[in-house]
């Protein structure tokens, strides 16, 4: 052991005397040393999220259990499917990665074009120039502070002040948790330290920065924008955005690293705009800036980073040699997202294309599509008039393409109207996507009787127009069919008459029980100027023995009424229900109802399945518009629960309205 020490701390010792020997031997130019300033500047920023207090404090604030809990359950979710998706489970490191992406953006931090006026709140202020950083601005590492100047008359051009905080820990405080993308690039880098992953922070010489993480599953380093919660996407500055690449580097506790051929496809343009400093000085620089901090590093770590650095090596010359993106990959590059339209105009970031071009087919698009992710909506997980209707739940979901973080395709099964899901690639002329509900293993298969797609909030060229519903039968998938889809129902020429609408689909027949359902979209609405498709909700329900013959809820409902179990108003509550939507059919109005207004109904089993199960009242969980709204098990405040009988093309839903006044005492 003693010698091995002796070893250890002789071959550290000859590590620092080469590093200092090559530092000597730089000749650093003007411009060079402005380059290298740049370079230890980046590295110190780095360095300040190795610090165990900083750490510690990142972790008091973020949802780490529950983050991890979520990552477990996704990585065991492959193994749970069953069949083909047991061979792509993916691993618990990357879920992770993702996961903090979408939290960081969605929940903690916000971006900032110019802060709202702090006298009176108004979101119309301008920037008006530099002021004089304090003693506290500078202790958060803010030299830089913005002044905003109130548009608004009555408070006579009141300035709010906006330091430019650099210290990582300052900007974890409520009211810190914001910025552009250099505050963003801090936070998050120490944030993904906290976690345990292996990060690093980029910086691009064409102003902007980032991360990167290592993935171990994947043997290399994966880029991870905050600001645009974007995963894997080295080319969207390139060829999202339309940037002029020069210099990209990676740095952090592991070294300093010149990444540019990862974030290019035209290396041999881009090689020509790197005219700051020697390529051969570069090369040298960062060298000794890794030898710098892996000093006391022991052997064995060294040697393994060493293979590591090996590895990069060879995939960063690969890349230089890449072959242009393909149309499906330039798809999910879109132009940059986060800030204003004119501020992003100004930096002429909003994109080669005014749209992204769109596949030719649902199977084409396969490459990109999404892992499967829980669907959320499990029991527990919405309210109990979800089950309660039939609706099928438990499964995890999928989709051709998705747009992070907010329009993700969990959003289609979390039962509300406000939420959606968005595919750039679904629209346009020939534009097409699809999207999947599959059952785990330990769950049975599912029956399905009908469906209901509901509108999302804008943008009406982009609903779906025409689809197929398939299913992966429980016999083709027990036999190694796990691709065999058979056709459950077909639909076209479909328009949405407003935003938030559901419409009904009742199959002809009850399906065969189906482990897999896929919703294939063929057209949009209007596909000349649909540049996505999107919906609010995709819900299934299923044809179980309660409803599935004919007659047997009404049957129910029969006995219920003519004995004493039946309380009379109840019973009243449904037939003035029932009799408005009769009365007037095409009143939107008369076809939505709070639940709370009908939970005596829903208390009595037979008056609730006539109404859930036998005419077709679904709930949906919309934004509250009432005091006392939001208080019922599994609705947050600020929602509802409603139900609402979504119209059918054949008008079958009046004809069990009928049905179920016909047995209601006048």
């Amino acid at each position: 052991m003693d010698d091995d020490e002796a070893i250890a701390r002789a071959l550290q010792a000859q590590e620092m005397q080469a590093a200092q020997a090559l530092q000597s031997q730089l000749t650093v130019s003007d411009q060079s040393a402005a380059f290298d300033e740049r370079l230890k500047s980046c590295i110190q920023t780095a360095l300040r999220c190795e610090d165990r207090t900083l750490q510690e404090r990142a972790l008091a604030v973020m949802p780490l259990a529950q983050l991890r809990a979520e990552a477990r359950d996704n990585a065991t979710l492959a193994v749970r499917l069953g069949g083909d998706a047991a061979e792509q489970a993916p691993a618990e490191e990357d879920l992770l990665a993702k996961g903090l992406l979408v939290w960081f953006k969605r929940d903690f931090f916000t971006w900032v074009d110019t802060l709202p006026c702090g006298l009176c709140g108004a979101a119309s202020t301008s920037n008006a120039g530099m002021g004089q950083p304090t003693s506290d601005d500078l202790a958060g590492g803010a030299a830089r502070v913005e002044l905003h100047q109130c548009r608004q008359p009555g408070c006579r051009g009141a300035v709010t002040r906006f330091p430019r905080y650099n210290d990582p820990g300052r900007l974890l405080q409520q009211g810190c948790r914001r910025g552009r993308c250099g505050e963003w690039a801090n936070a998050f880098l120490l944030c993904c330290r906290a976690a345990g992953l292996t990060a690093r922070y980029v910086t691009d010489w064409s102003d902007h920065v980032w991360t990167e993480y290592y993935s171990h599953r994947h043997r290399r380093w994966i880029h991870l924008d905050s600001c645009e919660a974007s995963y894997d996407q080295p080319l969207l500055y390139e060829q999202g955005w339309a940037k002029a690449q020069s210099y990209v580097v990676a740095v952090g506790a592991w070294g300093a690293v010149d990444v540019t051929a990862r974030y290019t496809a035209n290396w041999r343009e881009t090689k020509q705009r790197r005219r700051l400093v020697d390529e051969r000085w570069l090369g040298r620089r960062l060298d000794a800036l890794t030898t710098g901090v892996r000093a006391a590093w022991p052997p064995l770590k060294r040697l393994v980073w060493l293979g590591r650095d090996a590895e990069e090596r060879v995939e960063l010359l690969r890349k230089q040699g890449r072959e242009p993106p393909s149309p499906a990959e330039l798809a999910a590059l879109p132009g940059r997202q986060t800030g204003s339209l004119e501020w992003r105009q100004q930096r002429g970031e909003t994109g080669a294309a005014a749209a992204p071009p769109a596949s030719t087919s649902a199977p084409a698009a396969a490459g990109r599509a999404t892992s499967y992710r829980l669907a959320g909506d499990a029991r527990g997980q919405l309210p109990d008039v979800f089950a309660a209707a039939g609706r099928i739940a438990g499964g995890a979901c999928r989709a051709a393409g998705h747009n992070e973080t907010q329009e993700v395709v969990e959003r289609l099964f979390d039962g509300r109207t406000a939420t959606k899901w968005l595919d750039f690639d679904g629209g346009g002329r020939g534009g097409s996507t699809w999207l999947e509900y599959r059952l785990t293993t330990d769950l049975p298969a599912a029956v399905v009787g009908a469906y209901e797609l509901v509108s999302a909030n804008d943008s009406p060229e982009r609903d779906p127009a025409a689809w197929r519903l398939e299913g992966v039968t429980q016999a083709d998938f027990e036999q190694g069919r796990v691709d065999q889809w058979t056709l459950l129902d077909q639909r076209s020429g479909v328009c949405f008459p407003g935003r938030h609408i559901p419409l009904a689909f009742s199959l002809p027949a009850p399906s065969p029980p189906c482990r897999r359902l896929r919703l294939a979209i063929s057209a949009t609405s209007d596909p000349a100027a649909a540049n996505s498709c999107q919906l609010a909700c995709w819900n299934l329900y299923g044809a179980d023995g309660a409803t599935s013959t004919p007659g047997q809820a009404l049957q129910r409902l029969r006995e219920a009424l003519a004995g004493p179990g039946c309380d009379p108003a109840a019973v009243g509550l449904l037939g003035r229900l029932l009799a408005n939507v009769q009365r007037a059919p095409q009143e939107a109005k008369f076809r939505k109802v709070r639940s709370v207004k009908v939970q005596a109904l829903l208390a009595s089993a037979p008056l609730a399945e006539a109404l859930l199960r036998h005419v077709g009242f679904r709930p949906l969980i919309v934004p509250a518009h009432e005091p006392g709204a939001g208080l019922g098990p599994g609705v947050p405040a600020g929602e509802d629960v409603c139900l609402a009988l979504a119209p059918e093309a054949s008008g079958a839903e009046l004809k069990r309205v009928a049905e179920v006044l016909a047995l209601l005492p006048p």
